[in-house]
């Protein structure tokens, strides 16, 4: 799974919480894990860090879709990653907006989200 084929994945309704368990699905089936060899922290990180592109990925090409901004909007109550949370909040209209905006605000240091607009 690339990034271009992650959001059109996404663009089609899947989840981003779906998306990071086919990327981690593939990679153990690329490097030939048996299912007894496979541990809940094997390739976590790896996962992690393609979502952090992704989220990134999103935020720049793909700011102000309704589909892309509630994926990242259900994301970001499950992670802590600065990059979903900046291109949510940089780029999307939500709901809700300002209670994201003070838990964002908590998380992150000022200068990260000093450009946070209040309304997109």
């Amino acid at each position: 799974m690339d990034i271009r084929s992650a959001t059109a994945e996404l663009q089609l309704g899947a989840s981003l919480p779906q998306i990071a368990s086919a990327y981690r699905e593939e990679l153990l089936r690329d490097f030939g894990f048996r299912p007894d060899e496979i541990r809940p922290e094997t390739f976590r990180e790896e996962s992690m860090a393609f979502m952090r592109k992704l989220a990134r990925h999103l935020g720049d090409r793909h700011a102000g879709e309704t589909r892309i901004g509630h994926a990242l909007r259900e994301w970001v109550q499950q992670c802590d990653h600065y990059e979903a949370w900046d291109a949510l909040l940089s780029g999307f209209p939500i709901e809700g907006r300002e209670s994201l905006l003070r838990r964002g605000r908590m998380l992150f240091p000022g200068p990260l989200t000093a450009h946070w607009p209040d309304e997109v």
